[in-house]
């Protein structure tokens, strides 16, 4: 099935689109911009293609009857002996008076010259007699070959004393063209029946008509349109023998004048050049599915070592708070505020004490300390790195271009994403722990003022005397009250007074520490509880990130499965000619 202009439309927009987008890790800059340029070329060659005039090449050798041909099929004498080349290399084009030329074919590099005709059959035919092939040398033979490239249809003109050339083989081998674009014709066969009975005739003209076309076949035109003409007899006469096949000849050019069939010649040309570009793309997804399989193997291992890296992760971040982090948080804890009376004083002394330890000594918060320190961190970075080491590893013993490593960094990106896993570390651990809340501890302050309280009514009832408090409760009057005052101020400055004071503050002091060391055992519980909630975060922090690798891997792998599946498109579209 041919296809047609909208169909090669479509594919070298996909290969313009793939080339622009630069998403090809097979070649070179070097080899882009070759196909780019191409690609471009082909693109402008193809908006041209709906010209409305056909170009037809006569390629064949010294003396095989270009110019009788060319007449027989004009059925008039548009070539004469007046037309005869200065130059072997120079090209005659032949055009009706009322035609142009395309621009193409006047900026070509091979030297030609243009000759007009009145012959109405061919009026929308532009018929070039291209010079004799085995009188080409060097650079004009290159000429001749890029001139191919214009053309919609070339006619291989042999005789019965040449068809067996191998230079016409050869030349063929070079020709740029669809093979359905070629037309054979073996001229001048009335030789082959000159002094001979007809049957002997016959029987030489399919002969050599078969050696002709298993010659063809061996050169890689399968099934060749091939004619056996005289056109030298057709101009002498309108009657020719039935051997003679210079109508049919005539017929099937003629046939090729409608535009339609113009635009089917043109596009199945140009259809060749687009093939040769899209096979470029066969070393593309041949290291595209090899590099699938890479990412598929290393997102499968990767799923395999996740739970044992989480659980790695987990003694990590144990190691880190157990070891840094809840000191940084126990330090930040200094407020005393749960505790009250003497427990409050002895909270505040003992923070002046530690500010007065050389340790303590300039020690103030700071943000870097929630950082992980560098043997933490390493044990991280190694998990990840080692996921890149694997796959450039792979990378390489696949012998893949460097444009995939580079590619594979891209999107793995270690350095920013170890980057990123240090700074999320960091805002969980300092949004937890920087100067975290206490609670309000409100049954722990109740408890404490209780037995203050209590331990204040034993001794005033210690120093106030038992007579002095009975005459106060059986009658609470001011008298009563100034005589237990005044009893209170006498026994505070005896032996008795003195033992109740040592003993009240003795019992102050031993329930201050009970009460500080209670408090330091509720901070210790408040900081597990922070570090327990901070652990979790880590490690959901962890998994996140193992996580994010791994749907990085598998969306650059569907997006290899989609390059490869757009690009076999293309690769393959020649299977529905």
């Amino acid at each position: 099935m041919k296809r047609g202009v909208e169909f090669l439309q479509n594919e070298l927009d996909q290969i313009a689109v793939f080339l622009r987008q630069g998403s090809l890790f097979s070649f070179t800059t070097e080899e882009l911009q070759s196909l780019r340029d191409e690609t471009s070329r082909l693109l402008e060659k193809l908006a041209s293609i709906q010209s409305s005039y056909l170009l037809i090449g006569l390629l064949g050798g010294t003396g095989v009857g270009k110019s009788t041909l060319m007449n027989a099929l004009a059925g008039a004498v548009i070539a004469s002996a007046s037309h005869r080349r200065p130059h072997t290399e120079q090209a005659l084009i032949y055009r009706y008076v009322g035609a142009s030329l395309p621009p193409a074919l006047v900026s070509t590099a091979l030297p030609w010259r243009e000759i007009t005709h009145e012959a109405e059959d061919i009026q929308q035919i532009l018929v070039c007699d291209l010079p004799d092939f085995d009188s080409l040398m060097g650079e004009h033979r290159e000429y001749v070959i890029s001139f191919l490239e214009h053309l919609d249809l070339l006619v291989w003109v042999t005789s019965p004393e040449k068809y067996a050339d191998g230079r016409f083989y050869q030349f063929l081998q070079m020709a740029p063209k669809a093979g359905q674009n070629f037309y054979f014709v073996l001229n001048k066969t009335d030789l082959l029946f000159q002094g001979e009975t007809q049957e002997t005739g016959y029987q030489q003209l399919a002969n050599i008509t078969r050696r002709f076309r298993e010659h063809i076949t061996e050169n890689g035109i399968g099934e060749p349109l091939l004619y056996t003409t005289s056109a030298q007899e057709a101009l002498d006469s309108d009657a020719v023998p039935p051997w003679n096949q210079i109508a049919a000849f005539r017929h099937a050019v003629f046939q090729q004048r409608d535009m339609k069939q113009i635009t089917v010649i043109k596009a199945s040309n140009l259809d060749v050049e687009v093939q040769r570009v899209a096979s470029t793309f066969q070393k593309e997804i041949a290291n595209l599915e090899v590099f699938e399989k890479i990412l598929e193997d290393s997102i499968k291992e990767v799923e395999e070592k996740r739970l044992q890296w989480v659980r790695a992760g987990q003694e990590i971040i144990d190691l880190w708070l157990a070891t840094l982090v809840k000191q940084h948080v126990m330090s930040l804890q200094t407020d005393p505020s749960p505790l009250v009376g003497p427990g409050y004083g002895l909270a505040l002394l003992v923070q002046e004490w530690r500010k007065h330890r050389p340790e303590e000594i300039g020690t103030h918060w700071n943000p870097a300390s929630f950082a992980p320190p560098d043997e933490i961190s390493a044990s991280f970075r190694r998990r990840l790195e080692w996921v890149e080491d694997q796959l450039n590893h792979r990378i390489l013993s696949q012998n893949l271009p460097a444009s995939f490593t580079e590619k594979l960094r891209q999107i793995l990106d270690i350095s920013r994403s170890f980057e990123e896993l240090g700074e999320r570390f960091f805002s969980v651990v300092a949004l937890r722990v920087a100067a975290p809340p206490l609670p309000a501890f409100w049954g722990f302050r109740i408890r404490q003022f209780g037995v203050y309280l209590l331990l204040l009514a034993f001794f005033l009832l210690a120093i106030g005397g038992q007579t002095a408090w009975q005459e106060v409760l059986e009658s609470p009057g001011g008298a009563n009250i100034l005589r237990l005052l005044f009893s209170s101020v006498h026994n505070l400055f005896s032996a008795k007074g003195l033992a109740a004071l040592i003993s009240y503050a003795l019992l102050n002091l031993f329930f201050a520490l009970r009460f500080y060391r209670r408090y330091r055992k509720l901070l210790h519980k408040t900081t597990d509880k922070v570090l327990t909630a901070l652990k979790l975060d880590l490690e959901k922090t962890w998994e996140e990130m193992l996580g994010g690798i791994l749907k990085g891997l598998d969306r650059f792998r569907t997006d290899i499965q989609r390059q490869i599946s757009a690009l076999s498109v293309i690769k393959h579209s020649k299977k529905t000619r």
